[in-house]
C-alpha cells in the first residue's frame, strides 16, 4: 500500500473519528482502535519519526480532534518507537510497532519515587548462564505507575526502565523493550492492576508489577553497551551516565506534548472565537449585540490567541531538538544535560501558555465551555495533566534555577543584543533575579556548597528566575511572528495573529515594578558598610 499523500485533515474528518458522546463515559478503546486506523489510512511502515513535519501534523490534528487519542499517540510514536530507534532495537520490534500490530507504552515513574532515575528499584538481572535478563519488583513501591496499559484486547510492547545488574555490579538505570500483553492478557510474569478512573484524560490506567520475567539479550537497549560470552561487561558511558542517557528519552516527550498542547490551544481559541461572534447578548446600552462586542469578551480571547501564538512558536522551535536521533541509532550519549533543560522548559512553557489559553477560551464562552461536546473541557484536561505529567513543572523549574546559579558558564545574555525592546526589558529582568539568587545561595558559601536551608530558604526567587528565563526566550521565540508575514520564518506563517498592543501593554507594565524591588534588594544587599 502507498503511503498516503493527500492533506492529513481529511483522515481525521472522516466518520471513524465523528464524536460519540455515551452516558457511561467515553469507550476506553477508541483512542488505541484510532491509532490502528490512522496507521492504516496513513500506510507508510516506516516510523513516522522519520519525517518530522509529518509527525508533528499527526500529532497535532489527534490533539484537536481527541486528547485521548493524543496521548496514546505521542507515547507510540515518540516514546516507544523514538527510545527503540534512538538506543538500537532490533529492527523487527520497530517495525510491529511502527505497522501497529503492537501499540508502544512507556513505564518509567514508580509509585514510591517518581522518575528518579536515582531511586528506580526496578531490577534487571543478567543470568550469564541463559545471556537472558530477570525483570524484577523487589517492593509495592517499585511497580510502575501510572501506565496506560489496563485494556484487554491490544498487544503492547513497552520500554521499561531498570536498574541493570551484571557481574554482581550495578551498572545504572537502562531500557528494556518488554511485551506486556497480548490479545489473550497480561503476559507470564507480568501483573496488570488497572487504577480507578479520573475524569480528566481518562485513560486504561494501571500499574505494573513483573515476578521474575524472563527476557532474551536482544530486549536490552543497550545503546553501544554490551556483556561478553564469558560475563564482561563493558559500557562506553558508565553507570551515571547511562542512567542520565535513559532518562534523556524523555525529549521525545517534549516534542510531541509542546506540539499537541500548542495545538489544543489553537482550537481552543477558534472554537471560542467562533462561539463568540455567534453569540448574542442582550446589553443594557447597547442592545442585541455580538458577544464579541465586549472589551472582556476581546481581552479574554484576544488573551488567548496571543498564549497559543507564543506556545506555538516555542513548540515549533522544540520539534527539530526534540526528535533528532544521529543516524544509525543504538550508539551516543544523548543531549547534554543544558539540552534537556531547554527542551523541558519549552515543555513547562508551553503547558502554561496553553493552559492559561484554554482557561481564557473557557471562561469566555459559558456553558459551551462546561460539556465535552463542545470540546473545550477535554482541552482543558489535557493541559492540566502536563502542567505535571511529563515532568512537573515546578520540579523542572527548580532545576533549571539552580544550574543556572550553580553554573559559572550560565552568564545572563546580554541587554544591548536583544532583538527589541521588551525582549531587552525580559533579559535585564532575568539579569536582576540571577544576581539576586546568586548572591543570596554564596552568603554562607563552604568550599563551593551550598546549604540545603539556604537553597530551600529562596525557591521562591529561584522559581521567579526559572520563570523570567522562559518568559524572556518566548518573547524572542514569538518576536519573528510578532512583527508580519515578512519577518516570520515559514514555519511561523501560518500562526494566529498577535497579541494586541493593549494586552502586551498590559503585561509589560507588571514588570517594572518586579524590576524596581529586584534593584533595591541586589543594591542593599551590596551596599557598601557604612552606607547610609
Amino acid at each position: 500500500m502507498a503511503p498516503y499523500d493527500g492533506d492529513l485533515t481529511e483522515l481525521f474528518t472522516d466518520a471513524f473519528f465523528a464524536p460519540a458522546h455515551r452516558a457511561d463515559g467515553p469507550s476506553p478503546a477508541s483512542p488505541y482502535l484510532g491509532l490502528r486506523h490512522l496507521q492504516s489510512r496513513l500506510g507508510d511502515q516506516r516510523p513516522l519519526l522519520a519525517d518530522h513535519a509529518r509527525l508533528r501534523a499527526v500529532l497535532e490534528l489527534s490533539a484537536m480532534t481527541d486528547p485521548r487519542l493524543f496521548f496514546a499517540m505521542f507515547l507510540h510514536h515518540c516514546m516507544a518507537i523514538g527510545a527503540a530507534l534512538d538506543f538500537g532495537a532490533p529492527h523487527e520490534d520497530v517495525a510491529r510497532l511502527a505497522s501497529g500490530q503492537w501499540i508502544g507504552a512507556a513505564l518509567m515513574n514508580e509509585t514510591g519515587h517518581g522518575n528518579s532515575s536515582s531511586a528506580i528499584r526496578t531490577q534487571a538481572v543478567f543470568d550469564p548462564a541463559a545471556r537472558e535478563f530477570v525483570l524484577h519488583t523487589p517492593a509495592p513501591e517499585a511497580a510502575k505507575r501510572p501506565a496506560n496499559v489496563g485494556l484487554d484486547g491490544f498487544a503492547r510492547l513497552a520500554v521499561v526502565s531498570a536498574r541493570l545488574r551484571a557481574g554482581g555490579a550495578d551498572r545504572g538505570t537502562a531500557l528494556f523493550l518488554v511485551p506486556l500483553r497480548d490479545g489473550n492478557g497480561p503476559c507470564e510474569g507480568v501483573t496488570i492492576e488497572s487504577l480507578a478512573p479520573t475524569p480528566l484524560l481518562p485513560m486504561d490506567y494501571a500499574k505494573v508489577r513483573f515476578d521474575r520475567v524472563r527476557m532474551p539479550y536482544r530486549s536490552w537497549l543497550r545503546d553501544g553497551a554490551s556483556i561478553a560470552g564469558d560475563g564482561s561487561f563493558h559500557d562506553p558511558l558508565g553507570p551515571d551516565a547511562r542512567s542520565r542517557r535513559s532518562v534523556g528519552m524523555s525529549r521525545f516527550a517534549c516534542g510531541a506534548v509542546t506540539a499537541g498542547l500548542a495545538a489544543a490551544a489553537r482550537a481552543s481559541v477558534a472554537l471560542a472565537l467562533t462561539h463568540a461572534r455567534h453569540r448574542r447578548t442582550h446589553d443594557r446600552l447597547a442592545g442585541d449585540i455580538e458577544a464579541i462586542a465586549h472589551l472582556n469578551q476581546q481581552r479574554l480571547l484576544f488573551g488567548a490567541a496571543a498564549d497559543a501564538l507564543a506556545a506555538t512558536a516555542v513548540a515549533r522551535r522544540a520539534t527539530t531538538r526534540s526528535w533528532h536521533i544521529p543516524p544509525g541509532g543504538g550508539v551516543g550519549t544523548g543531549p547534554s544535560a543544558a539540552e534537556m533543560r531547554t527542551l523541558a522548559l519549552n515543555k513547562v512553557t508551553v503547558a502554561v501558555l496553553a493552559d492559561s489559553a484554554v482557561t481564557r477560551c473557557r471562561s469566555a464562552s459559558g456553558a459551551l465551555g462546561f460539556f465535552p461536546e463542545h470540546g473545550l473541557i477535554d482541552y482543558q484536561a489535557l493541559t492540566t495533566a502536563f502542567l505535571s505529567a511529563g515532568g512537573d513543572n515546578r520540579l523542572i523549574m527548580l532545576d533549571a534555577a539552580w544550574a543556572m546559579a550553580s553554573c559559572p558558564d550560565c552568564v545572563p545574555p546580554d541587554d544591548k543584543t536583544a532583538p527589541g525592546s521588551r525582549p531587552r526589558l525580559f533579559r535585564t529582568r532575568k539579569r536582576l533575579l540571577h544576581t539576586e539568587l546568586t548572591s543570596a545561595l554564596h552568603t554562607d558559601d563552604q568550599g563551593g556548597t551550598v546549604r540545603f536551608e539556604t537553597w530551600n530558604a529562596q525557591t521562591e526567587l529561584a522559581q521567579r528566575l526559572a520563570e523570567a528565563h522562559t518568559t524572556r526566550t518566548t518573547a524572542e521565540a514569538a518576536a519573528p511572528a510578532a512583527a508580519g508575514p515578512r519577518a516570520a520564518r515559514a514555519d511561523q506563517r501560518d500562526l494566529p495573529p498577535p497579541r494586541p498592543h493593549a494586552e502586551a501593554l498590559t503585561e509589560l507594565l507588571e514588570i517594572p515594578d518586579e524590576l524596581l524591588r529586584s534593584e533595591h534588594r541586589c543594591r542593599t544587599r551590596h551596599r557598601p558598610t557604612g552606607m547610609g
